[in-house]
């Protein structure tokens, strides 16, 4: 089942131990999916993984200007193109960090989901979620389909922006369940904000 993205929201119940995740749609649907820790372990590493995809190092990468200074009637010499080194995993962490911070100020998470959205897993409860498959990040989108315990599949298409406020949500939340995973994004000195839902 492929879903127009609307909002997401992660919540942890102490009680079962378990993150809640709620999708809702443009069509005023909505799917309630559990995700379990060891779950989210496995997840994680293919997640942040693509979230670090996003981050725009070719603004680091493009050579600098060469002036073109000379006596007037004089042609230069042409130079050789100044390239810049590649960039290290500390900055591209660094980037990241700065980038995901951009998107987490940018990002409304105040809003709930709305009253009147038809809860498709009304009849069956909160699905578990066993599995997920995560496409690469093409440059506008990550497309991610979750796979639950009775044999659906949700498909859910993040752009860049909702794809930082999903993993900060996963982020934020499982730190606070105390489950000891450690899902650092970006430089681990970029603060965290409190998060309720993400559009």
């Amino acid at each position: 089942m492929s879903t127009q993205l609307h909002q997401l929201t992660v919540k942890y119940l102490p009680a079962e131990d378990r993150i809640l995740l709620r999708i809702g749609t443009s069509a005023k649907t909505e799917y309630r999916l559990w995700l379990t820790r060891r779950f989210i372990a496995a997840l994680w590493p293919s997640l942040g993984g693509q979230l670090a995809e996003t981050a725009d190092v070719q603004a680091l990468r493009r050579p600098a200007a060469v002036p073109q200074d000379g006596p007037v009637g004089k042609s230069a010499a042409p130079e050789p193109p100044q390239t810049k080194p590649p960039v290290t995993p500390e900055v591209r962490e660094a980037l990241l960090g700065m980038e995901h911070q951009t998107a987490i100020d940018q990002s409304d998470f105040s809003k709930t989901h709305e009253e009147d959205n038809v809860d498709l897993t009304a009849n069956t409860g909160p699905m578990m979620v066993t599995g997920a498959k995560v496409k690469p990040w093409d440059g506008k989108r990550l497309v991610m389909g979750l796979q639950t315990q009775n044999g659906s599949n949700i498909t859910v298409t993040l752009d860049k922006k909702l794809l930082h406020g999903f993993c900060h949500m996963i982020s934020t939340t499982v730190h606070k369940a105390g489950w000891g995973l450690n899902l650092a994004i970006g430089d681990p000195a970029q603060a965290a904000a409190p998060t309720r839902a993400i559009h």
